[in-house]
């Protein structure tokens, strides 16, 4: 699980973290045990196009006195490539963005039946979706499913390279999927009362002017912050988006995008900036900005 030492409660939030309701190796209470137990005082649930874990998360936090941050992952397509928006304090049960995203699970998992048949009629994987589905154990199938199936029967050595080989955009088997409009995203983010920040601002993959003009462009649209504070963010990252959201006079958000130890086994739970969680007043500032 980690070994983490709180100094103080300063510093005590990770407000990026999936379960099993999306590609998260965790159950939604698992995962808020975990983080009660390394003394988190809040743990975001965002799972990526799905609330499912929330209500769960909920009532684990509420036992175990953390508060649970219902959240979402959302993803968009932007002029290159995509992004991903992370909405915090969302109703889990707006009609709106529940129907907009069975839309979106249902053309993954139109997707997901492409994605088998490459494996199995191009590169001859014995795999099925039924297979695939037993492994996600919840209404998301999404990639790292397929990665371990792959591991699971001797096809890859690895996780990671089963996105590497055929997985990750531009692998073997890749297939797209349908994805929202970043305006589209974080319309559906706010109209279910929640607060929008662009996730890991590092995977624009631009240069430092290039993610500057991306993040203006995002703010324009309704974009309410940035995850200025991530795990895989070098410390002159964190600084550098740090500056350009006080630049900028939108809000930060701080996570370690946890997903568990056959997952991201890297990634640490807590785990936002080196070994430290997210300051704790980060929350607060995003608290305030939320919709009724």
């Amino acid at each position: 699980m980690g070994d983490l030492r709180l100094p103080d409660t300063s510093r005590s939030i990770d407000l990026h973290a999936h379960t099993t309701a999306s590609d998260g190796q965790h159950s939604p209470s698992e995962l808020v045990r975990r983080a009660h137990a390394l003394g988190l005082t809040a743990i975001g649930i965002t799972d990526h196009d799905t609330t499912a874990g929330i209500v769960e998360a909920l009532e684990a936090g509420a036992d175990l006195g953390i508060e649970v941050v219902p959240g979402i992952e959302l993803s968009a397509e932007i002029e290159v490539g995509q992004c991903h928006i992370l909405g915090y304090f969302i109703d889990p049960s707006d009609t709106a963005l529940i129907s907009r995203l069975r839309y979106v699970v249902e053309m993954r998992n139109s997707r997901n039946g492409r994605i088998v048949n490459k494996l199995r009629d191009e590169f001859g994987f014995e795999i099925t979706l039924d297979e695939i589905e037993a492994i996600a154990g919840g209404d998301i199938v999404a990639r790292p499913h397929f990665a371990r199936a792959l591991v699971n029967r001797g096809y890859v050595a690895t996780m990671q390279e089963a996105f590497d080989v055929y997985l990750g955009k531009g692998g073997k088997a890749y297939v797209d999927r349908v994805r929202l409009s970043p305006e589209e995203a974080i319309g559906l983010i706010h109209g279910a009362g929640g607060v929008a920040i662009l996730a890991h601002p590092n995977n624009l993959k631009r240069d430092a002017a290039g993610t500057e003009t991306a993040i203006s462009e995002l703010v324009d649209a309704g974009l309410d912050g940035i995850e200025a504070r991530y795990n895989r963010h070098l410390p002159e990252d964190n600084a550098r988006y740090l500056q350009l959201a006080a630049k900028l006079g939108i809000l930060t958000s701080g996570g370690s995008d946890y997903h568990g130890e056959t997952v991201k086994a890297d990634v640490q739970l807590g785990h936002v900036e080196g070994a430290l969680p997210a300051p704790s007043d980060v929350l607060e500032e995003i608290r305030s900005k939320r919709r009724s």
